[in-house]
C-alpha cells in the first residue's frame, strides 16, 4: 500500500527564505586572511547561498554542481548546460569517495524543506499543521544554545549551518571527503563573514563573547582519530555554533564520537541522503545507537525523502518506512511538498519525524504483510538493471 501524505501538512515554499546560486568568483581570495581555506574553490565552481528570515546576512556554500529542485523561478540559478562536465571528478581517488559522496557536493530539495520547517513561520503560525508540529523546535532554536543537533549525511553543510545560524549547537557530519572539501571549508568561510558582520555592528542579536558549547568541545575527544582528515574547530554562526567532523554509518558510532557528545543530542537531522538501499540499515543502526545513548533527552530523528521513478538500487519510501517501524519506532510525516526536478518532472518531497517508541502504523499495518512480496519485486528490478 502506497503512503499518502496528509493534506494539512503541505508546506508551501516560504518566500522569506532567500536562496540562489551563481558561478564562483575567486577574486575574493585576494582579500581573505586564510587563503588556504579556499584551496578547493577551483573544484567547486558554484556558490549556493541562503538567507534566513531571522538573519541579516546570507550563508554561502561552495558546490560541485548546480542545485536540483531547490530554487524558485525568480531566484538566481545556474543553467544546466553551463555546469561542469569534465572527464573525471577531482576527488575520485580520495578515500571514502562513493556515489553518495559525489551527490553530497550539491544541494537537493529536502534541504530547503528542512530549513523552512525548522526556521520559518507561515502567516499566523497556527497551532495545527506544520507550524504547530514544529513550534517546539523553532522556539528552542530561537532561544539560542538550547538545542544540540547532529546532522548526518550533511553534504556541504547547508542545513546544519542554517540551524546553527538560527540558534542551535550543531555537529555536522559526513564522510571524510565531504568534511575535508565541503563542510569544513564552508564553515570557515561563513564564520569569517559572521565575524566581519559582528565587527561592523550589523547583527546586534549576536554575543561574540559567548563560549563554545561543551557539546561541540566534547566532539573533539573521539576515541579514534583519523590522521587523514583535517581538523576543524567549532565556529560561531549567527545565534549558534557549528562544528564539522566525520561520521561513517558503516563504522561503530562509539569509535567516532564520544559518549559525552552522543548522550547530549536532542535532534538528529538527515536531508536527501537516504536514497540507496544499501545505506538504509547502516544509517538506522547509527540512529539506534544515538537513540540509546541520548535516551534521557527523548531525542527525535528528522529526515527528508524524495520519491523517485527509479527502482533497483534506490530504496522506495514504503520499504524505508517499513524498516523504521520494524525497529519499534514511531514515524510521522510532518511536512511535504511537490518539487519540480529539471528533466525529471514533479516529485513529492517529505519531512518525517521518528521517535523511539511504539509502532506508528503509518502504513495501516499493510507493509509487514506485503514485505516478502515487495522484496521479490525489488530483487527482480535489480536483476534488470
Amino acid at each position: 500500500m502506497l503512503f499518502v501524505p496528509p493534506n494539512e501538512n503541505i508546506l508551501p515554499i516560504n518566500p522569506l527564505l532567500k536562496c540562489g546560486e551563481q558561478w564562483n568568483n575567486n577574486d575574493h581570495k585576494q582579500h581573505e586572511e586564510d587563503d588556504d581555506d579556499d584551496d578547493d574553490d577551483n573544484f567547486h565552481p558554484i556558490t549556493f547561498h541562503i538567507q534566513l528570515p531571522s538573519t541579516t546576512h546570507r550563508l554561502n556554500f561552495n558546490c560541485r554542481d548546480k542545485s536540483s529542485g531547490v530554487l524558485l523561478q525568480t531566484e538566481d540559478s545556474v543553467k544546466k548546460e553551463d555546469t561542469f562536465d569534465g572527464p573525471s571528478d577531482p576527488f575520485f581517488f580520495e578515500k571514502g569517495f562513493y556515489l553518495e559522496a559525489k551527490t553530497g557536493f550539491q544541494v537537493w530539495p529536502g534541504s530547503r524543506l528542512m530549513v523552512e520547517a525548522f526556521t520559518c513561520s507561515s502567516s499566523g503560525d497556527d497551532q495545527e499543521g506544520v507550524n504547530g508540529m514544529m513550534k517546539y523546535w523553532k522556539d528552542h532554536l530561537s532561544l539560542g544554545g538550547r538545542l544540540n543537533v547532529l546532522e548526518v549525511g550533511a553534504g556541504i553543510g547547508v542545513v546544519g549551518s542554517c540551524l546553527a545560524a538560527a540558534g542551535g549547537n550543531v555537529l555536522i557530519t559526513d564522510l571524510p571527503v565531504l568534511v575535508d572539501h565541503g563542510i569544513g571549508p564552508n564553515l570557515r568561510r561563513n564564520a569569517r563573514a559572521h565575524r566581519k558582520c559582528i565587527d561592523g555592528g550589523e547583527e546586534e542579536e549576536c554575543d561574540p563573547q559567548q563560549l563554545c558549547p561543551k557539546f561541540l568541545i566534547d566532539a573533539c575527544a573521539s576515541k579514534t582519530t583519523s590522521t587523514d582528515t583535517a581538523s576543524f574547530d567549532a565556529v560561531r554562526l549567527g545565534r549558534g555554533w557549528a562544528k564539522a567532523t566525520v561520521l561513517d554509518w558503516f563504522k561503530p558510532v562509539e569509535e567516532q564520537l564520544p559518549i559525552a557528545t552522543t548522550s547530549n543530542i536532542d535532534v538528529i537531522v538527515a536531508c536527501d541522503c537516504i536514497f540507496l538501499r544499501k545505506l538504509a540499515d547502516p544509517l538506522l543502526t547509527t540512529i539506534a545507537t544515538i537513540f540509546n545513548h541520548a535516551s534521557a533527552n527523548n531525542p527525535k530523528f528528522f529526515f527528508t525523502f524524495q520519491r523517485r521513478n527509479m527502482l533497483g538500487l534506490f530504496i522506495q519510501l514504503e520499504e524505508l518506512l517499513g524498516r523504521i517501524e520494524e525497529r519499534g519506532w514511531t514515524v510521522e510525516c510532518v511536512a511535504w511538498r511537490n518539487v519540480d526536478i529539471e528533466d525529471d518532472g514533479t516529485h513529492q518531497n517529505y519531512l518525517f519525524q521518528v521517535t523511539p517508541g511504539e509502532r506508528s502504523g503509518l502504513l495501516d499495518g499493510s507493509y509487514a504483510a506485503d514485505r516478502a512480496t515487495l522484496n521479490e519485486v525489488l530483487i527482480e528490478d535489480e536483476k534488470k538493471e
